[in-house]
């Protein structure tokens, strides 16, 4: 087997490991099922729920005399850090809110509304929290919106495409990291790298919300200005969106408390047990990562940890399009459609994340056939408004989303491939 090409399996004691240490893997208080909609949000780890529980019911605040508050903002600290840690970096200044999209909209604003130029570059793939704050700062600010297409044979963006927008006048280049409905990963540091050529001192931002669960990260290697994720599509808490600006972003005019120091982003006091449920997820990860390394270094835990989630992830995908001597891929089933996906795309080009339809079947209809077999899927359909624009661009009516993650068995993957096999 080409591991990079095809990915690798956990071995079963090692997925079994994993799979104990997260809340309702195959069943929950109400079915028995197999959950392959992590793209809407992921498995919570139970450490997470315990340091929540734990941490959450304390009434201190973190910035008191009382040995409880010293315990809160230690945990907050070390979230900070780890969030720093996680992403690749020593610098900038770490920024959370409750939700991802929340942060989008005030790292964009503060970029549109203080830095000159005349135009905003973005995409049309983009999750409507970058879309839609692009789209929004730039009116508010006077500048002109330019959206770079989207590719249908694959569900990306072509470099190329993005580049052509951008000119010296270009304020700011936003654009998403990996999609949430085609599952395609954008050429970041190619995009990054060659917008520079243009205009040396882009200010850049990534919304990488969709890609942190499946991928290593490095901000300092992207030479990015802002990124922000969501805990609860990696592993954590709902309610907590975090992200990182770079220095010179930090300190644009931006919603705080004035008298306060001028990078401050903290609006009130974040969740110190959030920062704490966080810690728990890059523990998690570490302790992945010692099953490949006998190194103690936690950023390096971090990158093995999240390269072998990243193999184990390719050969589910692999193994669901394709399948095995035991059963056919969807590439074999009669009408079973396969959208963004070419037949020889390198899978190393994107996430764990299935884009179908059935030819001849009501989408609805088949999602429920799904959830009446134990599967949970999710549809993306153009009269949703978190979907439209993207699916429009794409040229592409509906699709029904199946988004494993690497905790999910190549057993769950065929039973998939026969429930999928039943439709027809």
């Amino acid at each position: 087997m080409n591991i990079k090409k095809e990915g690798k399996f956990f071995s079963n004691h090692l997925l079994k490991e994993i799979r104990d240490k997260f809340y309702y893997v195959d069943s929950d208080p109400y079915e028995k099922r197999i959950y392959f909609e992590n793209a809407g949000g992921s498995l919570t780890l139970k450490s997470v729920v315990k340091l929540i529980s734990e941490f959450g019911a304390l009434p201190d605040s973190p910035n008191r005399p009382s040995l409880a508050s010293k315990a809160l903002k230690d945990l907050k600290n070390k979230g900070v850090e780890d969030v720093k840690l996680f992403l690749g970096t020593n610098n900038g200044k770490v920024v959370a809110d409750e939700t991802a999209s929340r942060l989008i909209f005030s790292i964009v604003g503060a970029i549109i509304e203080n830095v000159s130029g005349t135009n905003v570059v973005t995409t049309f793939l983009e999750h409507p929290g970058n879309y839609d704050a692009c789209s929004y700062y730039a009116k508010k600010a006077g500048k002109e919106l330019r959206s770079a297409n989207t590719n249908p044979i694959n569900g990306g963006v072509n470099p190329e495409e993005i580049l052509s927008k951008i000119d010296d006048n270009t304020c700011l280049l936003s654009f998403i990291a990996s999609s949430n409905i085609t599952g395609k990963n954008l050429e970041a540091r190619k995009i990054i790298e060659e917008a520079r050529k243009i205009k040396p001192d882009l200010f850049v931002f990534l919304d990488a919300v969709q890609y942190v669960a499946h991928f290593p990260i490095n901000v300092e290697e992207l030479g990015v200005d802002g990124v922000v994720f969501n805990q609860y599509k990696v592993f954590g808490k709902r309610t907590m969106g975090l992200g990182w600006v770079s220095k010179r972003v930090s300190i644009l005019p931006h919603e705080r408390m004035l008298e306060k120091a001028i990078d401050e982003w903290d609006l009130g006091g974040s969740e110190p047990a959030g920062f704490g449920a966080w810690s728990s997820v890059v523990d998690y990860i570490c302790w992945l990562g010692t099953h490949f390394t006998d190194t103690k270094d936690r950023r390096s835990l971090i990158l093995i940890g999240m390269e072998n989630i990243m193999l184990q992830e390719r050969a589910l995908l692999e193994r669901a399009l394709n399948g095995s001597d035991k059963i056919d891929g969807l590439r074999k089933i009669n009408r079973a459609n396969i959208h963004f996906i070419p037949e020889n795309e390198n899978l190393s080009t994107r996430a764990l994340l299935l884009p179908i339809t059935i030819e001849g079947k009501n989408i609805n209809e088949v999602v429920q056939h799904y959830l009446k077999n134990g599967i949970v899927v999710f549809e993306r359909v153009q009269n949703n408004v978190m979907s439209r624009r993207i699916l429009d661009n794409l040229k592409c009516k509906e699709i029904i989303r199946v988004s494993p993650l690497h905790y999910n068995s190549k057993e769950e993957i065929d039973r998939f491939l026969e429930v999928t096999k039943s439709i027809i």
